[in-house]
């Protein structure tokens, strides 16, 4: 009888004690499921952070490709399409006011003359310059008649730069308008003329230019850039192509 209540007490007690370790969670359990445990928070703080990293990413490579690709067409479009004469560059239409020649002749100047036309485009600046300083003065002069001898002495220097400028350059346009004639006539002809012509227009075109850019070098170096991004830029772009 004492054996069998013995042995009754430590089964009551074993499972008691069995019931207890049931109730317990395992280290592993009680990582995975414990709400606001930092183990879990972390890793889910990490994963988010690969989520942005990688969108940043996407749209990063996503840019650079766009870039590489507007790139390539501007390249494409504006400076390697070949010409039936083996010109790399696209001739696009210019107005030069200053430059006696007709569209047809500039744009053969700019296929079979480039370093020509490169200063022809140059000239035309240089002489928009010229008259707009003239224009000045002129003002000035109709503000302050009492001292027209100061400005009509300084209007004359432009006058004068201007003109033979222009003179100059009648010697280049005329040689120009010849050899497109023949050109168009006798092609063969015309390249042998544009070979024989080529440097010595361009040297007699540097010529008449050097003086007339030292000159406007005076007023260039006293000009005010605008202030502003849009202004700035405009006035950086015009006083590059003009």
């Amino acid at each position: 009888m004492l054996g069998f209540g013995k042995k009754k007490n430590e089964d009551k007690s074993k499972g008691k004690k069995d019931k207890s370790d049931s109730t317990k969670e395992t280290p592993e359990e009680s990582t995975d499921d414990t709400p606001g445990d930092p183990k879990k928070t972390k890793n889910k703080s990490k994963l988010k952070k690969k989520k942005v990293i990688s969108v940043k990413l996407i749209v990063i490579v996503f840019l650079v490709i766009a870039t590489c690709i507007g790139a390539y067409f501007v390249y494409t479009l504006f400076f390697s399409s070949s010409s039936t004469d083996g010109n790399k560059s696209v001739y696009v239409k210019a107005t030069l006011e200053h430059i006696n020649l007709p569209e047809e002749m500039l744009e053969f100047s700019f296929d079979h003359f480039p370093e020509l036309y490169a200063i022809m485009l140059t000239v035309n600046g240089e002489i928009i310059i010229i008259e707009s300083e003239i224009a000045r003065i002129e003002t000035i002069s109709q503000k302050y008649p009492d001292q027209i001898k100061i400005s009509a002495k300084e209007k004359k220097i432009w006058e004068k730069t201007r003109d033979t400028l222009q003179k100059t350059f009648l010697k280049v346009e005329k040689p120009v308008k010849e050899t497109y004639v023949l050109y168009r006539v006798n092609k063969a002809a015309g390249l042998a003329q544009i070979e024989a012509r080529q440097a010595s227009l361009t040297q007699l075109a540097k010529t008449a230019l050097t003086p007339v850019q030292e000159l406007t070098q005076t007023i260039k170096s006293t000009e005010i850039v605008p202030e502003g991004f849009f202004k700035g830029n405009i006035y950086k772009l015009k006083k590059k192509f003009l």
